[in-house]
């Protein structure tokens, strides 16, 4: 079955127990998890993992090439006050 790509996916999760998305500053975030959502033909949208990183920089480094290289949105599932300034993610990105 065909599936087409709708959206990149770069969430923050805790691995304390069963692994959970991190919605907000109430759970202590231990990683980064990258997952390519697509549609499939019957119209289901289904999320395939791609890679897990300790490490925002890496994270966000692949999902944004994934993003660019399939021309589809970049969502980010991390909270606002965790997440880092933009320059302050390329300059991680640059110096790996």
């Amino acid at each position: 079955m065909a599936k087409q790509p709708i959206a990149v996916e770069l969430e923050a999760i805790n691995r304390e127990g069963e692994t959970q998305v991190v919605r907000d500053s109430g759970l202590t975030v231990q990683g980064y998890s990258v997952y390519l959502r697509a549609v499939e033909a019957s119209g289901l949208a289904l999320a395939t993992w791609v890679a897990d990183y300790d490490a925002i920089g890496p994270a966000y480094e692949l999902a944004e090439r994934l993003s660019l290289a399939l021309a589809i949105p970049l969502n980010m599932l991390v909270p606002e006050s965790l997440m880092p300034e933009p320059t302050t993610v390329r300059a991680i990105c640059n110096t790996n």
